[in-house]
């Protein structure tokens, strides 16, 4: 028992099978497969989340009938891991022994999301209890008749068998987030009349045949975990009070534990992604444990380990569970049970792992490169250097890209010197964690990083020629970060309301950017004196002494919508794109969420639109396609162009040294977007190659 954390590092009960401690590593299909096998990378990947300390290792989407040789409409279905044939066994059991391994339990999850068929030969379809509307690119069901609803219910048992020869140690149903389960479960998609549907009780029929099937298969004691939206949050579905009658019923056909989560795929509410508050459905966790008698585990949005602690603490729940924060640190357990919960690296809630899943690609994160990039080496520490190949490695901009590249080298054991021109490290992160709170934890992580580990840190120090000679380096990452772009050939750029994401970059950093006058030159000092505090800074931002009460963003892909987002409260704010559509550079998790945040926040767009001039009272724009010019009155014009190639340095110590690499922002092509997930990956990877 960790004496920190005392409620989360506790043992727990589920079924016959005993849990370390409280934290689970939940069921998401990763696309780590081929042509439905198990992969190399998908045991290494979950080995690395069960070696890193949590008591529950679940695996996700293993799809219990034939999708070989189809195309899947639902493409995270078509990377989801096969387990409707003895074939697959070999693989499983890979799986579940480096779980068992590495000290944790092994759980798989059974599945079928929108698309079934009876066997290999029949033609995949989509369906579902009734006919009607479909999930995310299914758009129409066909109702199941009754004998192949009694073939469905065979595959789950069939399945649950094969995961038990393979050695797993649980078994999980999903009935959640509009998949084929939880469509029979809620109100709103069941209009059956059958015993499969109508009243409550006969809509859980499916899921009680399925664990009466199981455990008629699998024996009694193989315990069976079920995962279930609380409330589906569907119109006339199925609300929390629904799932508190639908509990006990389920239960006595045998649960070892309920794994709550929340929605629809389609919902009209948000649900996991930065616009929801941490740990915003833990009360459904608790409102089901009441009427539970076996655990229950909370899940969705939940990133820090004070916040596992607080919930199984206070009693919300069992157990917690967690996916993304366990993509983002594999050793998030493993470090806060040793009392370090500082050397934890946050996810930022950035939907880019959501981004590829959605779409059938293969995990990625924005904060762990690893994942991406097994290639480069197993594990989640990166592999140590060969005997006698420690080199001496000049990393230059302690932006995201630079620290990354830095810590990388340094754990490989190379001798490692960072060289920053600024006062602090974080580059443009230094900014983004002003616009998202969320990018506070990375900052800091990265910052203590490169004081944990024996990393040579230069502050405030100009990269030159001479300078670098000083540290004889065998190889030079450069990584300064991109130029900021201006809209060419536009007038009146040099007044006083013009503000560029470099001058707020420059302030944030401590500089106070010329030309803006006494209360910018106030605020610099007051940013130096307060250590460029974001909270003050988003603090500034929101009043109107730096940026005016009306205002033009210039620029409306992934940063100017992050820019007029974060300012938008009490002003008038209006969107000035060039091209035809908004959120360029937005992955499509967040895409359309943010735009109508946008949109309920009063925020005005104007696409297809150039800026031609700011003039003393506002902003000269012209629609591109018709040419017509109209003049906006604005207080404030904030400039959001992006940034682009920055390699004057770069070119500059190719003439000098043998070894350099251009990473970052400063390799970016113009009109092309990288974010925190690019910069980092570019660090790792050029710190893996060195």
């Amino acid at each position: 028992m960790s004496n920190t954390f005392p409620h989360i590092f506790t043992p727990l009960q589920l079924g016959k099978v005993w849990v370390k401690n409280r934290i689970a590593f939940l069921p998401m299909t990763t696309g780590l497969v081929d042509d439905y096998q198990i992969t190399d990378e998908f045991v290494d990947f979950y080995e690395q989340r069960a070696r890193g300390g949590v008591g529950l290792t679940a695996i996700g989407s293993a799809y219990v009938c034939d999708l070989s040789g189809c195309t899947t409409q639902y493409p995270t279905a078509g990377k989801a891991a096969g387990i409707w044939d003895d074939r697959f066994i070999e693989g499983w059991q890979r799986v579940a022994d480096a779980i068992r391994g590495a000290g944790s339990v092994s759980c798989v999850q059974l599945q079928i999301c929108y698309e079934w068929r009876a066997d290999a030969s029949q033609p995949l379809e989509a369906v579902g209890p009734s006919d009607g509307p479909g999930g995310p690119f299914v758009k129409h069901l066909r109702e199941l008749r009754l004998d192949e609803i009694k073939l469905m219910i065979k595959q789950y048992g069939d399945a649950a068998v094969r995961a038990q020869k393979a050695g797993f140690d649980v078994v999980e149903v999903h009935a959640g987030i509009g998949y084929q389960v939880s469509r029979f479960l809620s109100s709103f998609s069941n209009r059956r009349t059958d015993e499969y549907g109508g009243t409550l009780e006969k809509r859980t029929r499916l899921l009680t045949d399925i664990l009466d099937e199981i455990h008629q298969r699998c024996g009694d004691d193989f315990p069976v975990m079920v995962r279930i939206s609380a409330d589906d949050f569907m119109p006339g579905g199925n609300r929390v009070s629904d799932t508190r009658q639908i509990i006990p019923i389920v239960e006595r056909h045998g649960v070892a534990a309920w794994s709550i989560q929340a929605g629809f795929h389609e919902a009209p509410r948000l649900l996991v992604n930065q616009f929801v508050p941490e740990a915003a459905f833990v009360d459904m966790a608790r409102q089901c444990k009441q009427v539970s008698r076996v655990p229950v585990i909370a899940s969705y949005r939940i990133n820090t380990i004070d916040r596992c602690e607080s919930i199984v603490g206070e009693g919300h729940a069992d157990m917690v569970g967690m996916a993304r924060q366990l993509i983002a640190d594999p050793e998030f357990a493993a470090k806060a049970e040793a009392g370090h919960p500082e050397q934890i690296r946050e996810c930022i809630v950035c939907s880019r792992c959501l981004d590829n899943i959605f779409v059938g690609k293969k995990v990625q994160c924005s904060v762990n490169a690893q994942v991406a990039h097994p290639e480069l080496g197993f594990g989640a520490v990166p592999r140590p250097l060969p005997t006698g190949k420690r080199k001496s490695v000049v990393v230059i901009g302690g932006g995201p890209g630079g620290m990354e590249a830095a810590r990388v080298a340094a754990l490989r054991g190379h001798r490692v010197t960072l060289l920053e021109r600024n006062a602090r490290l974080g580059g443009a992160l230094t900014m983004a964690q002003v616009l998202n709170e969320n990018l506070q934890p990375t900052v800091r992580w990265y910052r203590n990083e490169m004081s944990r580990l024996p990393i040579d840190v230069h502050l405030n120090t100009e990269a030159t020629v001479d300078v670098i000679r000083q540290f004889a380096p065998d190889e030079i990452i450069v990584s300064p970060g991109g130029s900021v772009i201006n809209p060419k050939g536009v007038r009146g750029l040099d007044r006083k309301n013009v503000i560029s994401s470099g001058d707020l970059k420059k302030l944030v950093e401590g500089h106070t950017p010329p030309g803006h006058g006494i209360i910018w030159n106030a605020a610099g000092l007051g940013l130096r004196m307060m250590h460029a505090n974001p909270g003050l800074m988003r603090w500034g931002m929101g009043t109107s002494l730096m940026i005016k009460k009306r205002v033009a963003v210039i620029g409306g892909g992934f940063a100017g919508c992050e820019v007029a987002m974060s300012i938008m409260r009490d002003r008038d704010v209006t969107i000035i794109e060039e091209s035809p559509k908004l959120g360029n550079g937005i992955g499509i998790i967040d895409r359309r969420p943010e735009l109508n945040i946008l949109t309920e926040g009063g925020v005005k767009t104007r696409t297809g639109t150039r800026l031609l001039e700011v003039t003393a009272h506002g902003i000269l724009v012209e629609e591109i396609e018709s040419g017509q010019q109209d003049h906006l009155e604005v207080d404030t014009v904030i400039l959001t162009l992006g940034v682009e190639t920055n390699d004057n340095l770069y070119r500059q110590l190719c003439q000098s040294f043998d070894s350099v690499h251009l990473i970052g922002d400063a390799s970016t092509p113009t009109g092309k977007v990288k974010r925190t997930l690019e910069a980092i990956s570019e660090g790792y990877c050029a710190a893996m190659a060195v």
